[in-house]
């Protein structure tokens, strides 16, 4: 019995970059959520804001990592050899791109002290929101290849952005 293969979506580009849309959009949704919360429980210096900004991912990428070799444990036709696993860690991988801007925001703040450590954080969730926008319309745009398209693509991808902030606005009060 051969097993199904289903089609990829196409990795959005930005030259040699490459990014998973679908990983993206639930990799900075999930570390916009953990960034909402830890900001209500207080950070105290920039090297607590910076594994708060890239544990979510790095844990993330763990589990995208078992769950793909696990997937493929019970079939037989594709059990997890190293080149299997090999192309499962790439993949994965591609949400640790996604912490090279909340990172970047921490070491600037960290080495010009021109914020504090929660202005940090706080500037990371917002950067969140600006990227899924930008996500949302670049997936508008592939999609329909229309303004409107891309417009209401990114329209949703920042209502998704805002239900995160507005866990925030619950958590404060």
């Amino acid at each position: 019995m051969t097993p199904v293969r289903t089609r990829r979506p196409p990795a959005v580009r930005w030259g040699p970059l490459q990014l998973d849309a679908e990983t993206a959009v639930y990799e900075t949704v999930v570390l916009m959520t953990v960034l909402v919360v830890a900001l209500d429980d207080g950070i105290e210096d920039f090297v607590q804001a910076g594994l708060i900004s890239v544990g979510p991912l790095v844990a993330t990428f763990a589990a995208h990592v078992f769950a793909g070799v696990l997937a493929r444990a019970g079939l037989p036709a594709d059990s997890p050899d190293r080149a299997t696993t090999r192309r499962i860690v790439g993949h994965a991988a591609r949400c640790l791109w996604l912490a090279i801007g909340p990172l970047a925001v921490v070491v600037v703040g960290a080495a010009t002290d021109l914020y504090t450590p929660e202005v940090a954080v706080d500037a990371v969730i917002w950067l969140g929101l600006a990227f899924l926008v930008v996500i949302g319309g670049v997936g508008g745009f592939r999609a329909r290849h229309s303004v409107w398209a891309t417009v209401g693509y990114a329209l949703a991808a920042g209502v998704v952005g805002l239900i995160v902030l507005l866990l925030r606005l619950v958590l404060e009060h």
